[in-house]
C-alpha cells in the first residue's frame, strides 16, 4: 500500500490501526471506513456542536444538516463545518437524518483530523455504487441500522414462538426486509433455515 499518504498511516498508527484495516482503494480512490473516523474523533477529543438542520423533508427523504467540530490544538481551537446531504439520488438508506449527520460528521473529522484531500469517507464517495464492496458495505449498514430486527427473528426461530416470528415479519417494512435479504452463502445475517422459516407460515408449513 505505498500509495497511502503518510499523514493518513500517521493517524490510523496513533488509533492502532493500519490503512490495510481501516482503508480501501476505490477505483483509484482512497476510502477510510466511518468506524476509523469515529475512533480518530474519539482519540483526538473532536466536540461536536449541535447539528443545524437546513432542509428537513423526510416524506421524500430529503435530508441536510450542518454540522461543526473543534479540535484543541497545540497552537489553538480548531474549528471546521461541513454539510451532509442526503436524498433518493444519492442514497437508498431508510434512515436519511441518521446518513446525513454521519456523513457531515465524517467530513468534519477528515478536516479537524488534517486528512480531508488525502482520504474519502465511506459516506462520501459516490463511486461505491461501482466498488465490489459497495454492496457489503450497505448490507453491514442495513444490519447495524436494524439489529433489534435481526435479534427478534432469531429469538424467535429459535425458541420456534412461530406467532411471534408472523408478527415480527408482518409489521416490519418491505424496505427493511429488503435491504437485509442476502443468502447466507453471500454473507447473510439468516441462516438457511430462518430465511425458511420467514419465507414459511407458522409451524415451517407450506
Amino acid at each position: 500500500m505505498s500509495d497511502i499518504p503518510q499523514p493518513v498511516i500517521d493517524v490510523l498508527k496513533e488509533i492502532g490501526e493500519t490503512a490495510k484495516t481501516s482503508t480501501w482503494d476505490c477505483h483509484g480512490t482512497r476510502v477510510i471506513l466511518h468506524k476509523a473516523l469515529e475512533k480518530i474523533a474519539a482519540k483526538k477529543g473532536i466536540a461536536f456542536d449541535a447539528p443545524v438542520h437546513l432542509v428537513t423533508d423526510p416524506a421524500n427523504k430529503q435530508v441536510a444538516i450542518q454540522v461543526t467540530g473543534r479540535l484543541i490544538a497545540d497552537f489553538g481551537v480548531m474549528e471546521a463545518w461541513s454539510i451532509g446531504e442526503v436524498s433518493p439520488a444519492n442514497c437508498k438508506n431508510a434512515y436519511p437524518f441518521a446518513m446525513a449527520e454521519k456523513r457531515a460528521k465524517d467530513r468534519v473529522i477528515l478536516k479537524l483530523a488534517g486528512l480531508h484531500g488525502y482520504v474519502y469517507s465511506e459516506d462520501e464517495a459516490e463511486d461505491f455504487k461501482e466498488s465490489p464492496h459497495a454492496a457489503l458495505l450497505a448490507y453491514n449498514e442495513a444490519v447495524r441500522d436494524n439489529i433489534d430486527f435481526v435479534f427478534q427473528v432469531k429469538e424467535a426461530v429459535a425458541n420456534e414462538e412461530w406467532d411471534m416470528l408472523r408478527a415480527i415479519i408482518e409489521e416490519t417494512p418491505n424496505d427493511v426486509k429488503l435491504a437485509l435479504n442476502l443468502a447466507p452463502s453471500k454473507g447473510g445475517i439468516f441462516t438457511t433455515h430462518e430465511v425458511k422459516c420467514m419465507k414459511q407460515s407458522p409451524k415451517g408449513d407450506k
